[in-house]
């Protein structure tokens, strides 16, 4: 029945959209755009796929036009099949709200142009974390509609075997649900707390007035603080005695698409692995250095959580995870810590200024680059050099100029294969979470504006985030909750076990999966690696979400909010 109301939904809306006031003009999906909009002083761009055509008009609701111009033809994207023209109206700035239109028959979704433009995306985007939370005492709702059943207690979770504990059981409430299941992870959690801090590292008065209308608000804290605090607190539950840090919370396998007050499984702490240590060493010791004055006594402790951490890893410098046999929950499998050791390192000099770790910085440091797919595992390194680079001050002049280079030549890669790809992005690979790759060249953009104020990787960054936002092969706007063209049905058990209609609004799906590894429950409608997306709850693959995912979108808009407003 929900699918049903929210399909008729859709229909209803493109059947509105056809009968607006555009004359003859349709809606059409040929027409790829950013269907939020565009600030007054982004570039604005959009696609027309598979469409003979050599100009383009903008209108407003009354069809007046109010630009025109030429399409470029850039040929067949191999990865889409389709032959792509590019139209671009960045010189128009009027505020207002408008659509493209191709041979006066063909139209865009709508879109707008404004100040503020992303800020209800953004709030969007950070309320997830809030309906991830595991242990939500109170149901609350999200503008009046979105009622979410409570979350699990977490307070006697067994200890796998794998522990190497057998007796007992450990207090763990509290921490964000990973992904469209009930498992909690470690290396993940450190990651996507990683990348939203570094945003209230370089604006930490930014959001003050968001209004997120989480539990903790009016405490006097900027929400998004609270957030990722919430988060932090159920990290430090995983560390053991000896300081080595249990690498998951989960049921024994996946449970269905049901609510979490009707789950019945046992939840058990499993593992324990150099990733999961290091990767908590490094984002206590940056929310140490970055919670000091909200919090000296909560951020002291961080601190020594993270210090015993480190030094159990560096006795136990590669004891990889694997999933023991009687368990079938997400691996995030790593056999590669030296970026890992990097990272920790990074923060934990830049929190206490120690030899030691300065040391050891140098001694795993990486090569400055971005490798796609497993941020989990991939992105780990640029959290440490982001880090460093918002400190540069702060260290030695030789090792900051060859971050800051380092930084440059990388995003200057990233935009060179923006300038020659027809949808103006830098992919071509599409593997599992692609949105969270693309994403993550956005976030690497904003970095490289922050750090050198050209303009030019601001535009990169706002390239990319029309792709996010409909500006792509499948003509989804791929946060939920927003656009024209919605993702309905992600693989996200709240979502699909409620009675509302909509899915929880706020996060990013995956994307596009040339993989398929769902492909023996889901049936895709194309062979083309860009369009390997299905928005169906069964596709794990392609239409799941993630926590890390969600992260460098909430950098990228809060970046972009700040920045352009």
């Amino acid at each position: 029945m929900k699918k049903l109301i929210a399909l008729s939904a859709i229909v209803l809306m493109f059947i509105a959209s056809c009968d607006s006031k555009k004359g003859s003009a349709k809606i059409s999906d040929q027409i790829r755009i950013n269907q939020i909009g565009f600030y007054p002083s982004s570039a604005k761009q959009f696609t027309l796929v598979d469409t003979k055509a050599s100009s383009f008009k903008v209108v407003d609701g009354y069809k007046n036009k109010v630009y025109s111009g030429e399409l470029i033809d850039l040929g067949t994207w191999e990865a889409s099949g389709e032959k792509v023209m590019l139209g671009d109206f960045s010189s128009f700035t009027a505020p207002g709200a408008y659509y493209v239109v191709i041979n006066d028959t063909i139209a865009s979704y709508p879109f707008k142009i404004k100040k503020e433009l992303y800020l209800p995306a953004l709030k969007a985007a950070i309320k997830s974390y809030y309906f991830q939370r595991a242990s939500m005492a109170i149901e609350e709702e999200y503008g009046g509609e979105y009622a979410r059943a409570a979350g699990h207690p977490d307070d006697e979770c067994l200890f796998h075997p794998s522990t190497g504990k057998s007796k007992g059981t450990l207090n763990s409430k509290g921490g964000w649900y990973d992904a469209g299941d009930y498992g909690k992870y470690i290396v993940n959690a450190s990651l996507s707390v990683g990348q939203m801090l570094l945003i209230l590292e370089q604006y930490p008065k930014m959001m003050t007035n968001i209004g997120l209308n989480i539990p903790e608000t009016g405490n006097g804290i900027i929400d998004l603080w609270d957030e990722l605090r919430y988060e932090l607190d159920w990290i430090q539950t995983m560390q053991d005695d000896d300081g080595g840090v249990y690498f998951k919370l989960t049921a024994k396998g996946f449970s269905g698409f049901i609510m979490p007050g009707d789950y019945d499984l046992d939840r058990y702490i499993i593992g324990k692995s150099t990733a999961s240590t290091l990767d908590f060493a490094a984002v206590l010791a940056q929310a140490s250095r970055l919670y000091k004055e909200i919090d000296p006594e909560w951020s002291e402790k961080a601190l020594d959580a993270s210090e015993k951490a480190w030094a159990w890893a560096e006795k136990n410098d590669n004891i990889a995870f694997k999933n023991p046999e009687d368990v079938s929950t997400g691996e995030y499998g790593d056999n590669e810590f030296s970026d890992d050791f990097f990272w920790a390192a990074s923060e934990l000099y830049l929190a206490t200024k120690k030899d030691t770790y300065s040391n050891a910085m140098k001694k795993y440091e990486q090569e400055y680059k971005h490798q796609l797919a497993d941020s989990w595992k991939n992105f780990v390194r640029n959290v440490g050099f982001h880090s460093l680079l918002e400190n540069k001050d702060e260290l030695d002049a030789e090792f900051a100029n060859s971050l800051i280079q380092g930084h440059k030549a990388l995003a200057n890669e990233i935009l060179q294969k923006i300038d020659r790809h027809p949808y103006r992005i830098a992919l071509d690979d599409f593997e599992w979470g692609s949105n969270s790759d693309i994403l993550n060249q956005a976030y690497i953009l904003c970095v490289a504006h922050r750090l050198t104020g050209d303009e030019k990787y601001l535009l990169g960054a706002e390239q990319i985030s029309d792709y996010i936002f409909g500006k792509n092969a499948t003509g989804y706007c791929f946060l939920t909750g927003f656009g024209s063209k919605k993702v309905m049905f992600p693989h996200h058990r709240p979502s699909g076990a409620d009675s509302i209609p909509d899915p929880v609004p706020g996060f990013i799906a995956g994307g596009p999966n040339n993989d398929r590894q769902d492909a023996h429950e889901v049936t895709y409608q194309s062979e083309f690696p860009a369009k390997a997306y299905m928005d169906v709850e069964a596709s794990f693959a392609s239409n799941e979400v993630c926590i890390n995912w969600n992260a460098p979108a909430v950098y990228v808009l809060a970046y972009l909010q700040q920045v352009r407003n």
